[in-house]
């Protein structure tokens, strides 16, 4: 193998910006300059010299952070360019990975070439491979925890990620493809990646961050669950799906659950169920573990055991520079920690697992599943907040009232009211709790049980939503007014129409009590200052027709505009909105100074960015 090797000294820059710029002369700069860049900082920092490869071996170099922007500049916009030099002595490649290691540099600043004709053996190849990447490794301060170097990575190379990968690559029209690129909100179906990486091991992450370095100009997104409603998990670049990595385990003796960040609400109940032990989740059995925990973490058991966050006690997540740490709240990370816990997923790196504290969940509960005729639904719906009130910790409800079938304009005598959760003690003390509602209006329908906490959870778990959706979320300080819930009939009876009915036009879920234990920077979850998440939800289906759709989407706006007169402003990160106005303060608070301080300590380029990512200080 003949490989031809020129060494420049130049300024460091991103080539990423580069071919942002110019993306059509991107096969022009690789026939001039090569497909693979290994690049060694001297000792002021100030300049880098890089081994060009021209002709790339098939295990190839790997590339470093930096890029060579005076060599590229010049080309891009057709300014002279100087070839190699000649005269050099032929090299060996004994000799360049000689040079390579000690950081050949020049005295001046033009281009210098040597110029190199080796024929590489296979082991020796090997060794230049690894040499390289180890000087790398220690040019860019990579820990020794870095996967070893990935082969030549370019936007038309996806084969060599492919090859690097312990998990799969698939490319359009391979089979899996589109069942891997499906979305949970079917408004996003028709974003399709370029490629899905399906990630097996840490290092599959550590690869496909260290490629989307490299291809800056190419957008990627990171999934697990793939349930972020406003489609931020969608991505017509590479999509890094950790779905595979669901491994559950758990250590009694320190009680301590780990949690890989493909598992989902299901799988920990899977691992658990058969314990006494539990940690605080979601209903949804297919919503992933790391952006439940990422955002907060609402489920039936926040009232009483606090959020998901909250149990949190470490987390590996994959920073931006491709390192893989562990984040928690001592040393450090400790910032870093304090971010993971509420700062929503996606913002400072890809965590591929979780170690939580473990709850004792071998008391009984009560389940409760109750459904009222439309009759006096402000009444019935203010009385349901007072007792979820009253029994804060002991008590967690999702309240409701909702149309009893679809069609445009529901009459108030069509809208039923309903609530649905558990009471953690005996039956006769949740009936107690529950019998001022009981006894106001006779239910249509009425089941209460007790039961073990892991039935009761399979008792209470939806995929809902679904389909096509829309949706927005405020919160509510102490309850939601007499004057607040006429409004949201009014608007619920102001309904435009579709196909489907509307379950969930205004819903009510508690997320006080244990929640409200921790103040609002104790985390980077903010809103512990409310009583109830209030959403609001519009829905439709194939047959349902595009203006129909619009006027949908045009009534759910101007709901949520209305009641934000009976509403703080704030939203649950976990429940997005591509339209929500002042997304920054809503979703973080006064928290966001911090975050955006912690954003940019590890991920200063913004490498982890989509349209309501935190923007780095």
């Amino acid at each position: 193998m003949f490989l031809s090797v020129a060494t420049i000294h130049q300024p460091a820059t991103d080539l990423g910006y580069l071919l942002h710029k110019h993306p059509e002369r991107l096969h022009e700069i690789e026939q001039t300059f090569g497909k693979a860049w290994v690049f060694y900082p001297d000792a002021s920092e100030r300049r880098c010299e890089a081994a060009l490869v021209l002709d790339v071996d098939p295990f190839g170099l790997v590339r470093g952070k930096g890029q060579a922007r005076g060599l590229l500049d010049q080309y891009v916009n057709n300014r002279p360019y100087a070839p190699p030099t000649a005269g050099h002595a032929p090299l060996t490649a004994t000799s360049i990975y000689s040079k390579v290691a000690s950081r050949y540099s020049c005295n001046d600043k033009s281009l210098r070439g040597i110029t190199m004709h080796a024929k590489l053996d296979l082991p020796r190849r090997r060794f230049l491979q690894a040499g390289a990447a180890f000087a790398t490794a220690g040019a860019l301060g990579l820990s020794s925890e870095a996967p070893a170097a990935p082969r030549v990575h370019t936007p038309h190379n996806l084969e060599a990620l492919r090859r690097s990968l312990k998990g799969r690559l698939i490319l359009p029209g391979e089979m899996g493809y589109l069942m891997a690129a499906y979305p949970n909100n079917a408004r996003y179906a028709d974003v399709l990646p370029m490629a899905i990486a399906m990630c097996a091991v840490d290092t599959d992450v550590q690869l496909c961050i260290k490629w989307a370095n490299d291809h800056r100009h190419i957008p990627f997104a990171i999934r697990s669950g793939g349930h972020n409603y406003a489609g931020f998990s969608t991505t017509r670049g590479l999509l890094i799906d950790v779905k595979a990595m669901n491994k559950v385990s758990y250590d009694l003796k320190n009680g301590t659950a780990t949690v890989q960040c493909g598992a989902n609400n299901q799988n920990m109940a899977d691992a658990l169920s058969g314990t006494n032990f539990a940690v605080p989740s979601g209903r949804c059995p297919t919503v992933g573990a790391s952006g439940l925990t990422l955002g907060g973490g609402w489920g039936f058991s926040a009232t009483h055991a606090g959020l998901t966050c909250d149990s949190l006690r470490e987390s590996n997540i994959v920073l931006a520079n491709s390192h893989l740490v562990t984040a928690k709240n001592e040393g450090p990370t400790k910032d870093l920690f304090w971010a993971l816990r509420g700062g929503g997923g996606g913002n400072f790196g890809v965590n591929t697992s979780f170690t939580f504290e473990l709850h004792d969940v071998s008391a009984p509960v009560t389940i409760f599943n109750i459904v009222w005729p439309a009759q006096q639904q402000i009444e019935m719906l203010t009385l349901l907040q007072e007792i979820q009130l009253k029994f804060a910790t002991q008590i967690s409800t999702r309240t409701k009232a909702f149309p009893d079938g679809p069609g445009a304009k529901p009459k108030l005598d069509q809208l039923l009211v309903t609530t649905l959760g558990q009471f953690f003690g005996p039956i006769d003390q949740a009936r107690e709790a529950l019998a001022p509602a009981l006894d106001l209006v006779r239910p249509i329908k009425q089941d209460i049980r007790q039961m073990s906490y892991w039935q009761a959870r399979d008792y209470l778990i939806t995929d809902d939503p679904n389909g096509m959706y829309d949706l927005r979320s405020s919160y509510v300080a102490e309850t939601l007014s007499r004057e607040a819930i006429e409004a949201m009939l009014h608007w619920m009876m102001e309904w435009p129409g579709g196909s489907l009915t509307q379950e969930n036009m205004g819903i009510l879920f508690a997320i006080g009590g244990k929640v409200g234990d921790k103040k609002w920077n104790d985390t980077a979850y903010v809103h512990r200052n409310a009583n109830f998440i209030f959403e609001m939800e519009a829905s439709w289906a194939p047959i349902d027709k595009p203006e129909t759709v619009d006027r949908q989407r045009r009534w759910l706006s101007d709901y949520y505009d209305h009641m934000q007169q009976f509403l703080l402003p704030q939203s649950y990160v976990n429940f997005p909105s591509r339209d929500l106005p002042k997304w920054q303060h809503a979703y973080y608070g006064d928290n966001l100074p911090k975050l955006s301080r912690i954003k940019r300590e590890v991920d200063r380029e913004n490498l982890f960015r989509f349209e309501q990512s935190i923007p780095p200080a």
